[in-house]
């Protein structure tokens, strides 16, 4: 998947939304991430990193953020410490709630 800096998402449509593929990012990482509730009712989200199981080694999902609720009209800011990770090895994600509409802008 070749990088996006701008998500518009549905819960409606899907609720795991890849943002971040493996190999996506530079070595210097995300430097913002900018999550914003564009619907009229509050939003929980869940942000997190994942990585595959392999034959060796099991499936991880690691939280940034779990069910965090923003408010209609409020966006939430991460900088570059709180979002890193290996890009190498992890994907970051967002799970949104089925009538959830949340807009994503990273900045790399």
């Amino acid at each position: 998947m070749a990088f996006t800096p701008f998500h518009n998402l549905r819960g409606a449509t899907v609720q795991d939304n890849e943002l971040v593929a493996i190999g996506d990012i530079p070595k210097k990482g995300i430097r913002s991430l900018q999550i914003s509730n564009v619907h009229t009712a509050e939003a929980t989200i869940d942000l997190y990193i994942f990585k595959d199981s392999t034959d060796t080694t099991a499936a991880e999902t690691i939280y940034i953020l779990n069910q965090i609720i923003i408010p209609s009209g409020v966006s939430l800011f991460l900088n570059e410490e709180e979002i890193y990770f290996d890009n190498n090895i992890y994907s970051l994600y967002m799970n949104i709630g089925s009538s959830d509409k949340i807009d994503v802008v990273i900045k790399k």
